[in-house]
């Protein structure tokens, strides 16, 4: 079985705060799991703007100049955290074999991410939810 393409999509909207240690907490997961043979080495986060007023955008054209595992999508205007998802779904659906979503706050724990990947290749589900307990 080839290692699948694991598609981290993060919704953003006027994350310039935190988006830098964001990208860089998230390629540490995504690295250490290439690493350790459990995606392949095209692994990707879709960070997504939301119509951000301040400089999340300037800020993820940046992350992807210097970081090929960084992909941005810039919306039209503030569409709500649903909608962003929704668009980086879309994209990440066709370029990724598992989809996972994060919000750019990292409020929810990052190691949850290695978990739900080795949970969905276990039982091999389609779709799975999960909340912060």
């Amino acid at each position: 079985m080839s290692k699948p393409i694991l598609g981290l999509v993060i919704p953003c909207y006027n994350e310039q705060e935190v988006l830098q240690e964001t990208a860089k907490q998230l390629s540490a997961v995504i690295n250490g799991m290439i690493d350790a043979g459990m995606i392949a080495e095209n692994s990707k986060m879709f960070c997504v703007d939301d119509g951000s007023k301040d400089s999340t955008w300037n800020l993820i054209e940046t992350l992807a100049k210097s970081n090929s595992m960084v992909s941005g999508i810039k919306l039209a205007g503030n569409v709500g955290h649903q909608n962003a998802l929704m668009a980086g779904l879309t994209v990440a659906v066709e370029n990724c074999d598992v989809t996972i979503s994060i919000d750019a706050d990292l409020q929810d724990d990052i190691d949850v991410i290695k978990f739900t990947l080795q949970l969905l290749i276990m039982t091999n589900l389609l779709i799975m939810v999960t909340i912060p307990a």
